[in-house]
């Protein structure tokens, strides 16, 4: 399924190299990310990148992925 997310990825209007990736590097976290992100796009083909990456990051586990991309350590919190 993971070769299906890439081409649809690709084949979106106004695609490009960073957002392909992004997109891979989360969907491939779990087998419901990889599913979800692929049926969006096949059910939107319409889309554009900023849509399908709109659906990405309102997606309820996109914080976490976020946050462990960047390096940041979830369990700290800053005091105001």
């Amino acid at each position: 399924m993971r070769e299906k997310l890439n081409e649809l990825l690709n084949n979106v209007k106004d695609s490009y190299y960073d957002f392909v990736v992004g997109v891979l590097n989360y969907a491939k976290r779990n087998d419901k990310n990889l599913r979800d992100m692929t049926l969006y796009i096949e059910n939107h083909p319409d889309s554009d990148t900023s849509d399908i990456l709109e659906f990405m990051i309102g997606r309820d586990d996109y914080y976490d992925h976020a946050q462990r991309i960047a390096g940041v350590n979830s369990k700290i919190q800053v005091q105001a």
